[in-house]
């Protein structure tokens, strides 16, 4: 389907962010003013407070400028990428912004050069008092800022220490080629788009083949791939060495001040409900009924095909329906998302595959979609209004300055509404095979969500463990350390091979260091909101819509708290585990 076949109301409203595109162009001309503009501050920043107070106006104004401009290139460049006007003008806004922070780059370091005491008297002014925790959250760094010598020669080695992430995924990207398989007599090429796909044929000779290849082209490069993590690691304990920080842990987590705690929390609640995780593999023995469950079967679907078509005009109703208990204010704001054409929902032709939520401080949130029809569909707008949900909520109520949140936080509420939804479908479906469609959707989400990830952090956590003390990484020892958190995941009722122990070197999210347990804390902490919201009293409710509307006024760990989840103690986790549990036992009930 072309662009111009898709009805206007299944479009997004790019509209309502600049009439035509001579609009975009007359704010990227402003935000290079602007700059001018601010560098006209350097070296008196902060030499009086009205010099300081129309720094902070210039700078705002700057910030969301170049963000709505940003916004509304990308927006336009993802629905149609065959369109060359608007591909050149997304690189005129990147090109844009690289030039600004170039230029402003002198900001940061000079306010955190300046006495914190002469700050804090600034913002004693009623017109600025509000930033007091933006900058309290700035001066949490200063002891780990260096002078400026020395930050310059760790800028100048940027480049060097992305180096192990860029060279990993040019090679898993465009270099790695896998081998082709024979399938009913034609060859199947293997790839990393198509490897999942292919693990859930029903012909199991031909699973463990796919299986075997795929991890044998790994293994062949698992020594190369164990230098580029080995690199990766070793930029960052360095860097947090010459930073001041204990660990590299302590420095990755510190940008959203997250306690260290919560992350062996996360390992330790894993390997006390492991038997969770055992018991799906245990199901899934019996369910192929095999004596000899290999990573080859771990796809292969536990339910037959389900295919209950639903246009979007039915998933929107559906999705109403399913946040009602979150109230009528969150229920309308949502509608006139609808109805105010949030969504971009169609396939067509040149449009940017998958799904996100996308805007700025001074639009309204926008939804990329490619709506299929399918019941996956309906839990991708859920997830994707959740996001916008979340962002219109904390621009709404929050200042420019806290009107974002935290990665920390980023996927609760997406979460937060597929569980919603989830309850939704569970008590209106409309068959057997849908019910277990939906039971083992959810076992699922807690598999590769919160057990699967939080291995990966294991891992992650123990390699790094080695970088920090000097001790080598090659790829066998790594093999082996993956092999038996495998062995510890999964139990005996599956063959944890030599094959399976090389898949470390798959992983890209080993290179977005110390990352992955969010995914993790994120659903579980979306379980035991769900949880209140579904269960819980109209003041859990109100917290949780206060969660939405905190945005960064306050450190992550305290907007959570007062939803509700303290993730500093393992109730919530604990509880999490539970709902897991159960999901585990109805699953098992209706599928054996």
């Amino acid at each position: 389907m072309k662009r111009s076949e898709v009805e206007e109301r299944l479009k997004w409203d790019t509209s309502s962010i600049y009439t035509d595109d001579e609009g975009f162009y007359k704010d990227i001309e402003e935000v290079k003013a602007l700059v001018e503009e601010l560098k006209k501050f350097k070296g008196r920043l902060t030499s009086d407070l009205e010099t300081f107070k129309k720094y902070l106006k210039l700078e705002e104004e700057f910030s969301r400028k170049m963000e709505k401009a940003y916004v509304y290139s990308s927006l336009r460049s993802d629905e149609d990428t065959t369109v060359a006007k608007y591909q050149e003008m997304s690189q005129v806004a990147q090109n844009t912004y690289v030039y600004a922070a170039s230029e402003l780059a002198f900001i940061s370091p000079e306010i955190l050069s300046t006495d914190e005491k002469i700050i804090d008297k600034y913002l004693e002014d009623p017109e600025i008092s509000y930033l007091k925790h933006h900058f309290e959250d700035k001066f949490r760094a200063k002891d780990h800022v260096l002078d400026a010598k020395s930050e310059a020669i760790l800028a100048a080695f940027g480049k060097l220490k992305n180096n192990p992430q860029n060279t990993y995924m040019i090679f898993n990207n465009a270099d790695l080629s896998f081998p082709s398989v024979e399938k009913d007599g034609e060859e199947v090429k293997i790839s990393n788009a198509n490897f999942v796909t292919l693990q859930e044929d029903p012909d199991r000779d031909f699973r463990r083949k796919v299986y075997e290849k795929y991890y044998e082209t790994y293994r062949q490069y698992s020594n190369t791939l164990a230098s580029t993590l080995d690199g990766e690691f070793t930029a960052h304990n360095v860097e947090a060495k010459l930073r001041g920080y204990k660990s590299a842990r302590e420095m990755s987590l510190f940008a959203n001040n997250i306690p260290e705690e919560i992350y062996d929390n996360l390992l330790e609640v894993i390997h006390d409900n492991a038997d969770i995780h055992r018991d799906y593999t245990t199901l899934r023995k019996e369910y192929l009924g095999v004596d000899d469950l290999g990573f080859h079967d771990i796809y292969v679907p536990l339910v037959e095909d389900y295919d209950r078509q639903i246009d979007f005009d039915e998933a929107k109703e559906i999705v109403l329906e399913a946040i009602k208990p979150l109230g009528e204010e969150y229920v309308k704001v949502a509608r006139e998302g609808f109805e105010k054409r949030w969504f971009d929902v169609m396939p067509n032709e040149g449009k940017r595959s998958g799904a996100y939520s996308s805007g700025s401080y001074d639009t309204q949130p926008f939804i990329l979609l490619n709506h299929t029809n399918t019941i996956n569909d309906v839990f991708t707008i859920v997830h994707e209004l959740g996001h916008s949900m979340h962002s219109y909520y904390t621009r709404s109520t929050q200042p420019y300055a806290y009107g974002s949140y935290s990665i920390f936080l980023a996927e609760i509420a997406s979460t937060t509404n597929e569980l919603l939804l989830l309850n939704y479908m569970l008590e209106h479906s409309q068959s057997e095979a849908e019910t277990k469609y939906l039971l083992n959707y959810f076992v699922n989400q807690f598999k590769s969500t919160v057990f699967r990830q939080t291995m990966f952090a294991e891992f992650e956590h123990k390699v790094n463990k080695l970088v920090e003390n000097a001790e080598p990484i090659p790829a066998e020892r790594l093999h082996g350390i993956y092999k038996e958190l495998n062995e510890e995941l999964f139990g005996k009722d599956i063959k944890v091979d030599d094959y399976i122990a090389a898949e470390w070197a798959r992983i890209p999210h080993f290179y977005m260091f110390y990352y992955v347990f969010q995914y993790a804390t994120g659903f579980m902490s979306a379980v035991a909101l769900s949880q209140k919201i579904l269960h819980g009293t109209d003041a859990d409710r109100q917290a949780y819509l206060g969660f939405l509307k905190a945005g960064e006024s306050e450190y992550p760990i305290e907007v959570l708290k007062k939803a509700g989840v303290d993730m500093t103690n393992k109730k919530a986790m604990e509880s999490a585990m539970e709902v897991a549990r159960k999901a585990m036992k109805d699953l098992r009930e209706a599928i054996l």
